[in-house]
């Protein structure tokens, strides 16, 4: 009669396996359907992450578009509403929203500010963008009537940590049917504290750059792509 062991070599012999072997290989199969399975739950997370910032920041688009844009003709009760949806973004902010790169135009959706920067011009309400010219100079513009009135102001921006800019005014320039009229300095400085920062995809599928800061006033800032 043959040992165990015996009857062990003799049948890795022939077949070329062991209980050994047989044993290492379902190890490894476990540990690879271990970690495809973690892959595919991470990956679910993080698309149900995406799809809640996307649904939340739609929203706050859509009540910033049904409220108005100008925040100080609005009832403390709207103002509220909009600064508590904005609020649900941050979490999933970029982690220095203060430090992403920007450019070109980008379009004000919302403003709580009680100055000219929401586009309020007595009764008039105005189209108001930022335009980035470098990393440091930009200007916030106004228009009325299609760009026939036009008021902009320079200003340089430094950054002072991940969440926030230091704004400083320089200079204000009006313009009426594209010829300047007037060019005066500007005083003041702000700072922007960063509520969220980072790309969001509306339903119809546009995708853009959504901001959100307190100056202490609420703003809310797209580039589309």
């Amino acid at each position: 009669l043959l040992s165990v062991a015996a009857k062990t070599t003799l049948v890795s012999c022939f077949t070329g396996f062991s209980p050994a072997s047989s044993l290492t290989t379902s190890s490894r199969f476990q540990v690879l359907l271990s970690a495809q399975q973690s892959a595919v739950s991470a990956a679910d997370t993080n698309t149900e992450t995406t799809l809640n910032l996307n649904n939340i920041a739609t929203k706050l688009l859509i009540t910033c578009a049904e409220f108005g844009q100008v925040g100080s003709k609005l009832t403390e009760e709207e103002r509220t509403i909009i600064d508590n949806i904005a609020a649900s973004l941050n979490p999933s902010s970029s982690p220095s929203p203060a430090k992403i790169e920007l450019s070109g135009k980008h379009e004000l959706i919302y403003s709580a500010s009680p100055s000219a920067s929401s586009g309020a011009l007595g009764p008039l309400t105005g189209k108001v963008t930022q335009s980035f010219l470098d990393e440091t100079i930009f200007i916030n513009r106004v228009e009325f009537f299609a760009g026939a009135f036009k008021i902009e102001l320079y200003a340089e921006r430094k950054v002072l940590d991940d969440t926030r800019i230091r704004v400083k005014f320089k200079e204000t320039v009006i313009s009426v049917l594209g010829q300047e009229v007037k060019r005066f300095e500007a005083k003041g400085s702000g700072i922007w504290d960063y509520v969220f920062a980072g790309p969001v995809t509306t339903p119809s599928g546009e995708k853009m750059l959504l901001r959100v800061m307190k100056t202490p006033s609420t703003f809310v800032i797209v580039q589309k792509e």
